[in-house]
């Protein structure tokens, strides 16, 4: 079976058109043409027939089920692509979403140096929902990922490794520094500073603010948590922030949330299930789950 013919066959179900389907590809209609009369002789099963009145193909039942299969097919070729060519250059991707990879990665870039795998690793730094994606899709090897449940995946491995609660953070001149504990429902007059999209900072704030009847009032989204600190610590407003992230050295004030059904701040280390993990990736691996383990 050509491997193009199947790119060729998704073209021609996306455009339910030989003509725009050959354009698509670039090739001529009658390349199109007989790379679906191979497929269909391959499979015995006509996989679309012509609709007259608009002028256009509809798959079969037959069609709609290669589809699936064509899809998973063209997406592990590329994956397998990225994977061989990775193997070559003798370094590991590394995702480390910005809160994770601030407070665990320096913890165990001693045993990674001691280790000589410190030089072998390329970080990429992005919020988890991303890390997670660029993993399905082959351009990480290794990641950490931060959630608000443990992650269940067909496709990743994935072994947590901690977990922390989110609480409220605000400027040492705040009258809230007073305290120590808080309920959400006591902010309600506060202005606060929050991380932006690709956080899962913003999903625990909208489940703790659901549960408390009121919506937060936002006065400035941020991307970068320093930012966010900075602006807390200055009083400009108060920050939502999972307490891993908080050091000691902060110049804020962190309150305990006496809410029920708070959300749970989870940290797993994960890569692909089926990827054949080189022995500097699996040191890695088997560093990474000793050390944070450890530290947590």
């Amino acid at each position: 079976m050509n491997v193009k013919d199947l790119e060729y066959f998704v073209a021609v179900f996306d455009e339910k058109n030989f003509s725009k389907a050959a354009m698509e590809k670039n090739v001529s209609q009658p390349t199109i043409t007989l790379a679906i009369k191979r497929l269909e002789n391959e499979f015995g099963a006509r996989l679309f027939i012509r609709d007259h009145s608009h002028q256009r193909l509809e798959p079969t039942r037959q069609g709609s089920q290669l589809l699936i299969h064509a899809q998973n097919m063209l997406t592990e070729l590329g994956i397998a692509k990225k994977e061989l060519a990775q193997m070559t250059s003798g370094k590991v991707r590394l995702g480390l979403p910005p809160i994770i990879g601030n407070y665990y990665f320096p913890k165990i870039s001693p045993d990674l140096f001691r280790s000589k795998l410190i030089n072998k690793i390329e970080t990429v730094e992005a919020g988890s929902a991303d890390l997670r994606l660029r993993l399905e899709k082959g351009d990480l090897d290794i990641a950490l990922l931060g959630s608000l449940s443990p992650v269940i995946d067909d496709v990743l491995k994935v072994e947590l490794f901690d977990e922390s609660k989110f609480k409220i953070i605000v400027s040492k001149k705040n009258p809230l520094a007073q305290k120590d504990e808080i309920n959400f429902s006591e902010l309600k007059n506060e202005n606060f500073i929050v991380l932006d999209k690709g956080f899962v900072h913003g999903k625990a704030l909208k489940q703790v603010s659901h549960h408390a009847h009121y919506r937060p009032h936002i006065v400035y989204p941020t991307t970068d948590i320093h930012i966010l600190k900075s602006l807390v610590a200055e009083n400009v407003g108060i920050g939502f922030l999972t307490e891993s992230a908080i050091s000691k050295t902060d110049q804020v004030h962190s309150l305990t949330l006496l809410d029920d059904d708070q959300p749970t701040f989870y940290m797993s280390t994960a890569y692909r299930k089926n990827k054949i993990l080189s022995d500097d990736e699996q040191s890695i691996v088997d560093l990474l789950q000793k050390e944070l383990s450890r530290s947590s």
